[in-house]
């Protein structure tokens, strides 16, 4: 049985049936995920982070706002990262950003990337995030590993 709401259960099953095969729908319901997501993840020999852009997730123009995309490349950090070092609790400490191309309502965006240093109490990665042939940022940050 679900602890979500019957209609958001049912928004999730047909985000399901539209995502590429291989994707992996997260739900984290009462938290900053569940609101700007739903996120999904992909395993295996091409990782990633993904969303599909719907319009609550467009700015004033249109397209898909600076935000959301900032939003996915804070999420892949933290999934690219865990690939590398195996899970663990952790605080984004920066995160650069570098906007290319517009992104488009209807787009299923989708962030990957590689760990480049682990050291110390800090994880550094960079990627790049994409909707079908167009690049749309670059992103690079650190997090910070947080002692249980």
């Amino acid at each position: 049985m679900s602890d979500l709401p019957e209609q958001q259960t049912a928004d999730f099953a047909a985000l399901k049936a539209r995502a590429p095969a291989g994707w992996t729908l997260f739900t984290a319901p009462e938290s900053f995920t569940a609101a700007s997501g739903p996120y999904f993840f992909r395993e295996g020999d091409e990782p990633g982070t993904a969303f599909f852009a719907e319009k609550r997730h467009q700015n004033l123009a249109g397209i898909v706002h600076g935000g959301a995309l900032a939003t996915l490349a804070d999420m892949a950090l933290w999934n690219i990262c865990r690939r590398s070092i195996g899970p663990f609790r952790g605080v984004t400490v920066t995160l650069n950003t570098e906007f290319l191309a517009p992104g488009q309502i209807g787009d299923f965006i989708i962030a990957t990337g590689e760990t480049t240093k682990v050291g110390g109490g800090l994880v550094f990665a960079r990627g790049l995030i994409t909707a079908e042939d167009r690049t749309l940022m670059s992103f690079s940050g650190a997090l910070k590993r947080l002692r249980d």
